[in-house]
């Protein structure tokens, strides 16, 4: 029931480690607030639902809402991509 080890080529470890870049925020949102992620889904409807006078700046919300990678330069090589507007992954 264990592995101890486990042989691939380069396109598949890849991928893998394009799924770990992905900010929680953008996985919510590509799953339309259904990603059963503990109470993220919950938590990311509260603050689209939230005017924008609770935040200091439009911007503000924005982020939260639309996340970015913040080592998206050194994830530009990676097989799966996130793109900032709503096509999702690509």
């Amino acid at each position: 029931k264990r592995v101890l080890f486990a042989e691939s080529d380069k396109d598949f470890v890849d991928i893998l480690f394009s799924f770990l870049t992905l900010p929680l925020g953008t996985i919510v949102r590509l799953f339309n607030k259904q990603s059963q992620i503990g109470c993220l889904d919950e938590l990311y409807r509260s603050v689209e639902s939230l005017g924008e006078e609770h935040f200091q700046t439009r911007d503000c919300r924005t982020m939260l809402l639309r996340p970015v990678n913040a080592a998206a330069a050194h994830c530009d090589q990676l097989k799966v991509k996130v793109d900032a507007d709503q096509t999702g992954i690509h």
